[in-house]
Order: structure tokens, then sequence, then C-alpha cells
């Protein structure tokens, strides 16, 4: 190992993992930043919901030589979406909405865009859901058109949803999948509106962005987090990893860096947090715990939490030769026959080259970002894997070749 890794173990034996399996797993890691792979890299692995092995490798700042260690913070991108998932359940949970309600009955915007050029399609945006939002079969492609020019203008959050309400509807809810940050968003206004006309006694609130991030604040609060955000402090800055390749480098809306950036706390990528606190969070899905911390605090109800890791959608993939522009990343060379999704969660299913990799079972359920991070749980092992790096993902460094699965079937190798 190198000299900036910190490595510690917690008695594998004794939780049903190969210490030495385990050892080789973290070793991939090590490898990864010896050859220059990513610059840092923090990781966890946990059986049953508790820590049993974690290491803090390479450095979080390049340009500084600054090491990763246990509080490095880090940008994980979409991870954040089933952080966002989450708010909208509570909102569920208290009654305030349904899945199943049409998003434009909150957010009327939703109607002012336009459909596909489909005579079945004219009427359709009345009929997305929450949950078509939240299982990325709504229709909604992955940004709109003028997603670049709004952060090269810095503008808020705010003027990013009427923006992507007015998205173009690409195909019928549910008849396929397509990666959808709109569909986020939008998922993310109605919680906010509902929460904001919940709490008020005034008129009718026509923005839910701040009572959205309230919302997601009061959920970090209630899962005992300190180190976690989607509004980072600016004092923070000294112990947040710096992304690389974002291919935006020193511009002033740069992704991930750049104190605007920060400042938008956009509900499908703006989080910031630590390996230990991503394990509290996803540690709510395990059964039978089902949506309480291991303090007892109840975060979710276990129908809840249960229902956002299993199947909600399992459409094929989207044309790829359809609006390319407005998506999130390019699309598969081949598109999948059936793409399940969970309430904010992607379900493994049969997906084929996932980064969970070969050795995990169908239901475990994960997400990924686009900083280079990853989180996932195995049910049936019941193990939990978080791995955050600070180099993209479209700089290409697990496409070359399938490096998070390839660590992920080290670690599923070390289950006995």
């Amino acid at each position: 190992m190198t000299e900036l890794t910190r490595l510690v173990f917690d008695s594998p034996d004794r939780h049903g993992l190969d210490a030495d399996r385990l050892r080789r797993a973290f070793g991939i890691l090590d490898g990864w930043i010896q050859e220059r792979v990513v610059p840092g890299i923090g990781a966890i692995v946990a059986r049953e919901g508790r820590v049993v092995a974690e290491a803090y490798l390479g450095v979080a700042d390049p340009a500084t030589g600054r090491p990763v260690d246990d509080e490095t913070i880090w940008s994980v991108a979409s991870v954040t979406k089933p952080f966002t998932a989450a708010v909208v359940m509570r909102a569920v949970d208290a009654g305030l909405i349904s899945l199943d309600e049409p998003v434009a009955r909150y957010v009327p915007e939703l109607l002012s865009g336009t459909s596909a050029d489909r005579g079945d399609l004219v009427h359709s945006r009345e009929h997305i859901t929450i949950r078509h939002c939240l299982s990325h079969s709504s229709g909604l492609p992955g940004f709109s058109a003028d997603n670049f020019d709004l952060r090269r203008g810095h503008r808020p959050l705010s003027d990013f949803v009427p923006s992507f309400a007015r998205a173009p509807h690409l195909f019928e809810p549910m008849s396929a999948h397509l990666y959808s940050n709109c569909g986020i968003l939008m998922a993310a206004e109605v919680a906010g509106r509902v929460l904001a006309n919940h709490e008020g006694s005034g008129p009718p609130v026509t923005s839910g962005v701040e009572a959205f991030h309230k919302g997601f604040a009061h959920l970090l609060h209630d899962l005992g987090t300190v180190s976690s955000s989607i509004l980072p402090p600016a004092e923070w800055a000294g112990h947040t990893a710096t992304v690389v390749d974002t291919g935006q480098e020193g511009m002033s809306w740069e992704v991930s860096n750049s104190a605007y950036y920060r400042s938008l706390g956009i509900p499908w990528g703006g989080l910031f947090t630590t390996p230990r606190e991503l394990v509290t969070f996803l540690a709510l899905f395990r059964a039978p715990q089902g949506g309480a911390t291991a303090a007892g605090t109840r975060i979710l109800s276990a129908p809840a939490a249960r229902e956002m890791v299993s199947v909600q959608a399992s459409g094929p993939d989207f044309g790829p030769e359809i609006a390319p522009e407005l998506r999130d990343s390019a699309a598969g060379a081949a598109p999948r026959p059936a793409v399940p999704w969970g309430i904010g969660w992607d379900v493994k299913g049969g997906k084929r080259a996932h980064p969970t990799g070969d050795l995990t079972s169908p239901g475990t359920w994960s997400h990924t970002g686009a900083t280079g991070t990853m989180v996932w749980s195995d049910p049936v092992a019941d193990v939990q894997v978080v791995l955050l790096t600070n180099r993209t993902l479209g700089s290409g460094w697990t496409r070359e070749r399938p490096r998070q699965a390839l660590f992920s079937n080290a670690v599923m190798s070390a289950v006995r």
C-alpha cells in the first residue's frame, strides 16, 4: 500500500468476509492510485450495515498534494438522486402526495412544453406522475436545451425549473427508459411546493426550491450527518476533494469545483458528503430495519424504504438516435431490452456489464455519479459498498476497463 493510504479492518472474518480476499479487493484500489487512474479514493465495505473495512488513498487536491483522509468531503454527483427520492418519499409518508399523482397538478409549468411529433403523445404530458419521474420512465430527457446557458449565466435553481419543465416529452410514460435529470427536478419541485404549502398560511407557493432544500437538510439532520450538504458552506472547501477532468476547468460554472455550482443545490447531483455518512444512508434500506437509523431514528416508513428499492419501471432503452443532445450521457451502443429502476435507485435485475459487477444478486440496488462515485447494496449477501473518487466517469477511466465492476467482483468474492 502507498504511504498516502489509510486502510482499516474491523474483524471481517467475524462478519462473514474473508480478510485476505477483502484485502486484495482494496489492493485493486491502491493499484489505481499507483497507476494514476484516479487521484484519490475513499472506500468502505460494510456487512449488515456495519463498516468492516475502509480505505483513504491518494490526494484530494492534485494541485496542492493534499491527501485524502476520513474527513475528506466528496462531490458525489448523481448519488444525490436517491436522497432526493427519500425527501419525496417523506412527503408521501406524511400523506401530502401520492406517487401516482400527475406532476402537473403541482407544477403546471410542465404543460407548457411540447411532446414528440406523434399523435398519441399530444396530451401525455398531463399523465406524467411522480413515480414516472423518480424511475426514469417519464419520457422527459436528461436536460433541457438551455441547461448550459443557465449555468453559464449563473442562474439560480428556480430558473432551471421552468426550463426543465418545458423540455420535450419524448415518449409515453412507462413505455421506455431514459435517464432524466428533468424528471428528478420535477419530483423535487413537487415535494418542495407541497412542503411549503403545508407549512405556510399564505397564498399557494409557486416555487418549491427553498422548501425542498429545507426538506433535504431535515433528512440529513435526521440521519445524524455532520459533513453532508446539498448547499455546502464555503468553509468546507479546504476539506473537499477537487474533481479532475470535468471538461470545464477554470470556468466559473464548473461542475463540482466552482462556488456557483456548490450554491445551486441541484436535486439531481449537488450532494457533498463522506463515505461513512453514505453508509448510514444505505443502512435505511436494509430489511428488516426498513427506514430507521442504527440509533432507531425513523427516517422513512418500512413500506416507503421497500418501495424505493423495488422495481417500478422496466422499459427498454429509448432509441439512441433520438435527441442525443438532450441526454445526460451518450446512449449505449446496444440498447437494453429491459432497464429496471426503483424509486431513485438503480435495481440491477438482469443488466449486464453493470458497475456492481457479475457476482451481485439481481436485487442489488445502486447508484453511480459522474464524479466517479458508486454506492451499492446486495440484499442477499447483505453487503454494502461505497466507492468515491475525484475523477469524472466521462474521462473513461472505468470505461476503458470496467474498473468499478472489477472492484465489486473482488468484494463479493470475499463473502463466505
